[in-house]
């Protein structure tokens, strides 16, 4: 009885929310942040390749989408001007078509299940149009700064939940994972944040902002070593060398080396489990598909990993330009392999031109903005996109829901305020009419 009241309560508070977003939109874009990260999944269905789920970020991002065709078909008040010029939207638009005509291709060749790849397909495309609604509804910002400090605020609430874990748990995982968790969402989402907030802190001239920022950083270190991701460690290491070769000041560079130093010795305080997982060359006895370069026998996670690059030059030559579509080529766990062997040669061009529309703008407005938020937003961004193409080799790191969903809206973010601010500098901003100013609930 208890539960069937709970449920009924929730239920009811959802519908709130949902009602309040469709008439505020931007109360919705204040939500997002903690959904995305604390979010529980509703499985609503089953496809042949896994659970279709809901969470609460799709319910509101469906609720803020109704809003835009609202404000297009019955008001007409859809703002063209403020999409022109984005320099994401196209490479997104491309990559998106690359992925609807290879599953499409990959469906007519009964290599795809319709249904997995039409939501495998319909995810990855919310991604962008997560970056879409946050660039569309953002007016001021006051906005932005409201989210940030929500998703750092969700930050430190996942920090929490994974020392909890710590005493318990094998591995440290994202909360509300469902029953199969996955350690490398995890390692990728600190990857993620942890550079944000290490870029915010570089670039902080308040005291203690900063202070906030260093313990935010060096409380979520432990939970992030015992996620025992290996591809997500090697993937924070090489944001770490980002940071170093990107920022100026010895000050900050001696900053760099000692949290990188912290994080080495404290290895020396964690369970053997910890460093034995780190061993990934050691093969473990009795596994028969122990993997071998040179006289380096790895264990079974790294063998299957190199087992599957072995046999993507086969699978590629069986569709070499538009691949096998999405869940095509079956489980794979990499996502170069999953862009060769589901979308081909177009979809590794259209993928890459995204990737470096995205480096060649952060590392723009990293360099040329004088900013301090700015720059501390592009420096994290720029280091944890780094992060990311090294993470992509062991996991498939841009189809992790809980951290593609983050990167976009942070994306978002910055490229909003770099067009306010810029506006302003040329005196080109103006105020937006009433019916676009939505009153601030928080």
């Amino acid at each position: 009885m208890e539960e069937q009241v709970l449920n009924y309560v929730g239920f009811i508070v959802l519908l709130l929310l949902l009602a309040v977003s469709l008439f505020k939109p931007v109360f919705a874009l204040y939500l997002i942040p903690y959904a995305m990260s604390l979010s529980p999944e509703i499985v609503v269905g089953e496809t042949a390749q896994r659970e279709i789920t809901i969470r609460l970020e799709d319910l509101l991002m469906g609720v803020l989408l109704l809003r835009v065709a609202f404000d297009f078909v019955i008001s007409k008040s859809f703002p063209m001007e403020r999409l022109r010029g984005n320099q994401f939207f196209l490479p997104m638009f491309l990559y998106s078509m690359t992925l609807i005509m290879a599953t499409t291709l990959g469906v007519s060749q009964f290599l795809v299940s319709p249904a997995s790849g039409f939501f495998f397909v319909l995810k990855l495309i919310q991604f962008f149009l997560f970056f879409f609604l946050f660039f569309y509804y953002i007016r001021e910002e006051k906005d932005i700064k409201v989210i940030l400090n929500g998703a750092l605020v969700a930050m430190a609430i996942v920090t929490i939940v994974g020392l909890t874990q710590m005493p318990t748990m094998t591995r440290t995982t994202m909360p509300f994972e469902g029953e199969d968790p996955e350690p490398n969402t995890f390692g990728g989402y600190y990857v993620l944040l942890g550079s944000v907030v290490a870029g915010l802190y570089i670039h902080e001239p308040k005291g203690r902002k900063k202070t906030i920022y260093a313990l935010l950083l060096a409380v979520a270190v432990m939970p992030f070593i015992y996620t025992m991701s290996r591809t997500s460690w090697i993937a924070a290491g090489f944001s770490l060398m980002t940071f170093l070769l990107l920022t100026k000041g010895l000050q900050r560079k001696v900053v760099i080396l000692i949290v990188a130093l912290l994080i080495v010795l404290s290895l020396q305080f964690v369970p053997g489990r910890v460093r034995e997982r780190a061993q990934f060359w050691k093969a473990e006895e009795g596994f028969e598909g122990t993997e071998t370069i040179g006289r380096t026998r790895f264990d079974p996670s790294a063998s299957e990993r190199i087992d599957r690059y072995r046999k993507m030059v086969d699978i590629f030559v069986q569709s070499p330009v538009l691949g096998q579509g999405m869940t095509g080529a079956g489980f794979i766990d990499g996502q170069y392999i999953r862009v060769i062997n589901e979308t081909g040669l177009v979809g590794v061009l259209t993928f890459f031109y995204l990737l470096y529309a995205i480096l060649k703008y952060l590392f723009s407005s990293y360099k040329n903005r004088e900013d301090p938020f700015a720059r501390s937003l592009s420096l994290g961004l720029f280091c944890a996109t780094i992060g990311f193409l090294v993470h992509g080799l062991g996991a498939s790191t841009f189809l992790l829901v809980r951290v593609v969903e983050p990167y976009m809206m942070l994306l978002a973010l910055l490229v909003s305020y770099n067009r306010m601010t810029e506006g302003e500098a040329r005196g080109e901003l103006h105020a937006p009419e009433q019916r676009y100013a939505y009153p601030y609930l928080v």
